[in-house]
């Protein structure tokens, strides 16, 4: 059986293998090794690729998608109906987690996975094969028919993730990504009112050991070459002590290697910090969101302003880099409390800043809030939020539309506004990671990661 999966993410700012798709796909061999997948990455794909993927036949295609990319989904999906009208189309990703049923809807898609995949996939594909009913298969959305949209009873978790092997990196045309990236948890147990992480996860945190986090680590440089890591969990640094045992590994097993993640700022000790960066973290993404207390307090992030700039200061002090990102819209923001944020940004010692818009997705308790306390400005539906400009999607009484627009209006020229849209200066991006990434190969260990080091900070300033 032959198996078509998509990435659909070409205006996307960065270049990256899609973690959930290795996932799904290692899973299924398990299962079926038998089983033939094609690959076709957007963002990546030359014309020839793109056209020999659209001619040839599937039992089944798999399209994963995030709300920014689901008109692409949609366009891509119509494209295969249109030459192969009885290929079935299934749609996954965040985007299916949290708008369900409504995928199926009027959307030329015959399934929808939603929450965690990879069982969930197999079983379809057993059910293709006549071997499973789909009325048995957990977490799926299905037309019966008659048209009408069915959703399964929701599947539980994978209780252990070490268990579940590692990406099926082979899937992957890996000498085109300038990054390897992982996974080594699932979840958040934060409640954030913007985050509809929880559509996908759950609520629950689930860690990987330091010891299979290794193992993955050295499977990659051993076969794929020597190259800068992004460690793409929501929150790298929950446990303290499961940082210790990884950074301590990593400095035993002498791998080099430089790396990223996303962590909880106020859970940062000088103790942490400085194994992090022993380790080889050089840089770490931090959602702040805003430096005022009352608004951090609606917003449920469970920390203060004065907590994140110690944070900061110690992850600094380290020699870690840090990148704080920062919203403009949730419950409580005024103008006012936007001055205050780029005030903070300016003088908190970050070595990189990005303001965003606030999006109200379902499941999300953004959207309980619009609904209750503010009035949306669009009846579009929300994978079309992306494209709007400006980007602003409702308003209260508090934050009106106008004092939206300047508060983007002040973050974009401190040079903070981030859009989430094509980056004109994308190939510029990949050119230099792509250079950045030779001379770690050719120079492996300390100098070649000395010189990406140099040429990212030479980046950042140009930029």
């Amino acid at each position: 059986m032959k198996i078509g999966l998509i990435n659909p993410n070409r205006t996307l700012k960065d270049a990256a293998i899609h973690l959930g798709i290795g996932y799904l796909v290692a899973y299924a061999r398990q299962q079926y090794p038998d089983l033939e997948f094609n690959y076709l990455d957007t963002r990546i794909a030359q014309k020839k690729e793109l056209a020999v993927f659209f001619e040839r036949s599937y039992g089944l295609v798999g399209i994963t998608a995030s709300s920014q990319v689901f008109d692409e989904a949609v366009e891509l999906a119509t494209k295969i109906k249109q030459s192969h009208p009885e290929t079935p189309i299934c749609i996954g990703g965040s985007h299916a987690s949290t708008e369900k049923e409504r995928c199926l809807s009027v959307y030329p898609f015959d399934f929808a996975v939603y929450g965690e995949g990879e069982q969930t996939f197999s079983e379809l594909i057993a059910y293709i094969k006549g071997e499973k009913k789909l009325t048995t298969i957990n977490g799926l959305i299905y037309k019966d028919e008659l048209g009408n949209v069915l959703m399964n009873t929701a599947r539980p978790l994978i209780p252990q993730i070490n268990e579940i092997p590692f990406p099926a990196y082979d899937l992957f045309e890996m000498n085109r990504y300038p990054q390897h990236r992982m996974t080594t948890s699932r979840g958040c147990p934060f409640e954030c009112v913007f985050c509809n992480s929880s559509s996908l996860w759950t609520n629950k945190w689930r860690k990987r050991s330091p010891e299979n986090i290794i193992a993955e680590i050295k499977f990659l440089l051993q076969n794929y070459g020597q190259k800068t890591l992004v460690f793409n969990d929501d929150s790298f640094n929950i446990d303290a002590k499961r940082v210790f045992r990884f950074c301590n590994l990593l400095i035993e097993e002498k791998l080099g290697i430089l790396w990223s993640t996303s962590i909880r700022v106020d859970l940062v000790t000088q103790e942490v910090a400085n194994i992090m960066y022993r380790s080889g973290c050089y840089n770490v993404s931090i959602g702040i969101e805003s430096a005022n207390n009352e608004v951090l307090k609606l917003m449920k992030k469970h920390t203060t302003k004065e907590k994140v700039y110690d944070g900061i200061q110690i992850l600094r002090k380290a020699g870690i880099d840090v990148m704080g990102q920062f919203m403009i819209g949730n419950p409580g923001d005024t103008l006012k409390s936007i001055k205050e944020s780029i005030e903070f940004a300016n003088n908190s010692n970050l070595t990189g800043v990005e303001f965003y818009t606030a999006l109200p997705y379902r499941g999300s308790l953004l959207w309980d809030f619009v609904e209750k306390h503010g009035k949306l400005l669009t009846k579009a539906e929300s994978y079309t939020y992306h494209n709007i400009n400006p980007r602003i999607i409702y308003e209260t009484s508090e934050f009106t539309y106008k004092d939206q627009l300047e508060a983007i209006d002040i973050a974009t020229k401190n040079g903070y506004y981030y859009a989430l849209t094509h980056d004109e200066k994308k190939w510029l991006v990949d050119s230099g990671r792509v250079i950045a990434q030779i001379f770690q190969k050719i120079l492996k260990g300390k100098w070649g990661n000395q010189i990406y080091l140099g040429l990212r900070k030479a980046y950042h300033k140009w930029k």
